[in-house]
């Protein structure tokens, strides 16, 4: 176990954790261990990003690292950092992540790498291990500090308390994912409940608008006798379609119909990219076969 200083009361720091963080260590300890069935207490590792303000940090998102061979590869650190940053500028390097029920000496090492990202960076462990009897969150934040323990500087890890922060959107993504049946159809979801609603109203509402449509159409061929009154009904029903064709409504319709594209755009250059990565890689894989198949017979070209 690393070195670890008890006493939280003395830690100043405000950090505010949201559950997106939570759930992004959640699936890459997930992914690592369907993936590595060997080795299913293997850890994993990841950035931690957010706004610091003072003594205020809040901890938006993280992305995963690459580890290898006892340490972290601070070059694709910096690369995967500056993307993000492109994306979210107003974000910054917090510290990192791992998994585990508490610190081991190697975290120090890897620690110090992080410093170059950040002068004073928390650590976040999260602990997989099943406890049945466990009511608070399997999450433990650190701040590191640097103490002279036997005229020798030791940097020390100091518990820090959090708290949970979450915005509207993140309530809804947060139930969506806690209801989510085994099955993945997330039939007890809030979110699939409002959605599921909100279509049969449409719907409804459609169906209803054709049966009007459908006896106007059949009023005016004649197929059947003329009702005054429920043409005036109609048509009062219709008179209060104006009162929604305003400067305003048309302004916000508009706006919420271009983000609409502007987000189905994006998904669509995302998977593009997605397929040309994968088309690029079978491309290199391939080539390096091909590479290696020839490899003999130019060689035995050559001495020949």
């Amino acid at each position: 176990m690393a070195n670890v200083v008890k006493d939280t009361e003395t830690c100043t720091l405000n950090i505010a954790l949201h559950p997106l963080v939570i759930i992004n260590i959640s699936d890459h300890f997930t992914r690592q261990r369907v993936r590595f069935t060997t080795t299913p207490s293997a850890r994993v590792f990841g950035a931690l990003l957010g706004i610091q303000s003072g003594r205020n940090i809040e901890i938006f998102n993280s992305f995963e690292l690459v580890y290898a061979n006892n340490a972290i590869d601070t070059e694709y650190f910096a690369t995967k950092l500056e993307q993000m940053k492109s994306v979210f500028p107003n974000y910054d390097c917090l510290g990192w992540y791992s998994t585990g029920n508490e610190p081991l000496p190697s975290d120090t090492d890897l620690n110090k790498q992080v410093l170059q990202f950040n002068e004073n960076p928390l650590y976040l462990l999260l602990d997989t291990a099943v406890q049945q009897h466990r009511k608070e969150l399997p999450i433990t934040i650190y701040e590191s500090e640097l103490r002279i323990v036997n005229d020798v500087p030791t940097l020390l890890f100091r518990k820090a308390p959090y708290k949970i922060e979450t915005g509207e959107a993140e309530r809804i993504a947060v139930d969506h994912v806690a209801h989510v049946s085994p099955v993945g159809n997330g039939s007890g979801s809030m979110l699939i409940s409002h959605l599921g609603g909100m279509h049969d109203a449409i719907k409804m509402l459609n169906i209803r608008i054709k049966i009007i449509q459908k006896f106007i159409e059949a009023t005016e061929a004649g197929e059947i006798p003329t009702d005054h009154a429920l043409q005036r009904q109609i048509a009062s029903m219709v008179h209060l379609l104006p009162c929604l064709s305003t400067p305003q409504f048309r302004e916000n319709f508009l706006r919420e119909y271009n983000d609409t594209l502007l987000v189905t755009y994006l998904a669509s250059i995302t998977k593009g990219t997605n397929l040309v990565n994968d088309l690029i890689d079978k491309f290199n894989v391939a080539y390096e076969r091909r590479k290696t198949r020839n490899f003999p017979a130019t060689w035995s070209g050559v001495y020949s």
